[in-house]
């Protein structure tokens, strides 16, 4: 799921939620059939629910950063970097993005932190031709009704007949920011299943996802390292803000009527 989250990091919440619950469901594959081989396996759909669940360990190591290479789409550059600690029940997500498009240079930094049932965003630096346009107010949203929607979706799935339907294949092996990760890849297209996306997951955490022109990669990983406490906590100075989910998932998208 992380892998497919790498990508989906630069799209609003709002379009994310609406277009692509389906797909955080299919980018558990991975994980479910991993934890069926492992001697702690949990009772029968107990690997779905952990997906979405914040109390349950997300990933394998107790702490980590995980640094990705530059990705480039359409004239814009993103550098992320990934912190975690408590098993990934606290994670936070620093992405740098640098643009010049049609005479408009931006340079950002924002960080978002999941922490239990909540995400909670906020801009470090935002500069647009020059003006510092940083915003001091921080958007926290509970994300209770958006799990409980994702485990809704789980329960009406067949996880087998998914893998079948999405020709879910194990690629082996594969070697990414020094470490061995597992391979896999899945089809959206019935009709096209070469054209297929692939991912990488080492001790849960995603290390590549490659879904067409578009790719993520770590460079580096560093294993149960000290993550400073602040990584997770909004800076003073900043105004919190509560976002509805259920308003916001309801007005309509940029480029819809209301009708």
């Amino acid at each position: 799921m992380t892998g497919f989250f790498n990508i989906t990091a630069c799209i609003p919440m709002k379009l994310t939620l609406k277009r692509t619950l389906p797909l955080l469901i299919l980018s558990a594959l991975p994980l479910v059939s991993g934890c069926s081989k492992k001697s702690d396996a949990p009772e029968p759909g107990g690997s779905t629910q952990s997906l979405f669940n914040s109390t349950p360990k997300r990933y394998d190591l107790q702490s980590g950063i995980v640094t990705y290479e530059p990705m480039v789409i359409m004239g814009i550059t993103s550098l992320s970097t990934l912190y975690f600690d408590d098993y990934g029940r606290r994670e936070a997500r620093e992405t740098v993005t640098d643009s010049n498009i049609m005479g408009m240079k931006s340079h950002e930094k924002k960080v978002d932190i999941t922490d239990g049932n909540y995400v909670i965003s906020y801009e470090v630096e935002k500069i647009v031709n020059g003006k510092d346009e940083t915003s001091k107010v921080a958007t926290k949203t509970d994300m209770r009704q958006a799990q409980e929607m994702a485990m809704q979706m789980a329960k009406t799935f067949d996880v087998e007949q998914m893998k079948r339907d999405f020709d879910y294949r194990e690629e082996g092996t594969e070697v990414v920011a020094g470490v061995t990760g597992t391979k896999y890849s899945v089809s959206f297209n019935k009709e096209r299943k070469d054209q297929r996306v692939y991912g990488v997951l080492y001790k849960k955490i995603s290390l590549s996802t490659q879904m067409g022109g578009i790719s993520v990669k770590a460079q580096k990983i560093e294993e149960n390292v000290a993550v400073p406490a602040s990584k997770f906590e909004v800076p003073s100075g900043y105004t919190i803000q509560e976002v509805d989910l259920e308003k916001e998932m309801a007005m309509p998208m940029p480029g819809q009527s209301d009708n």
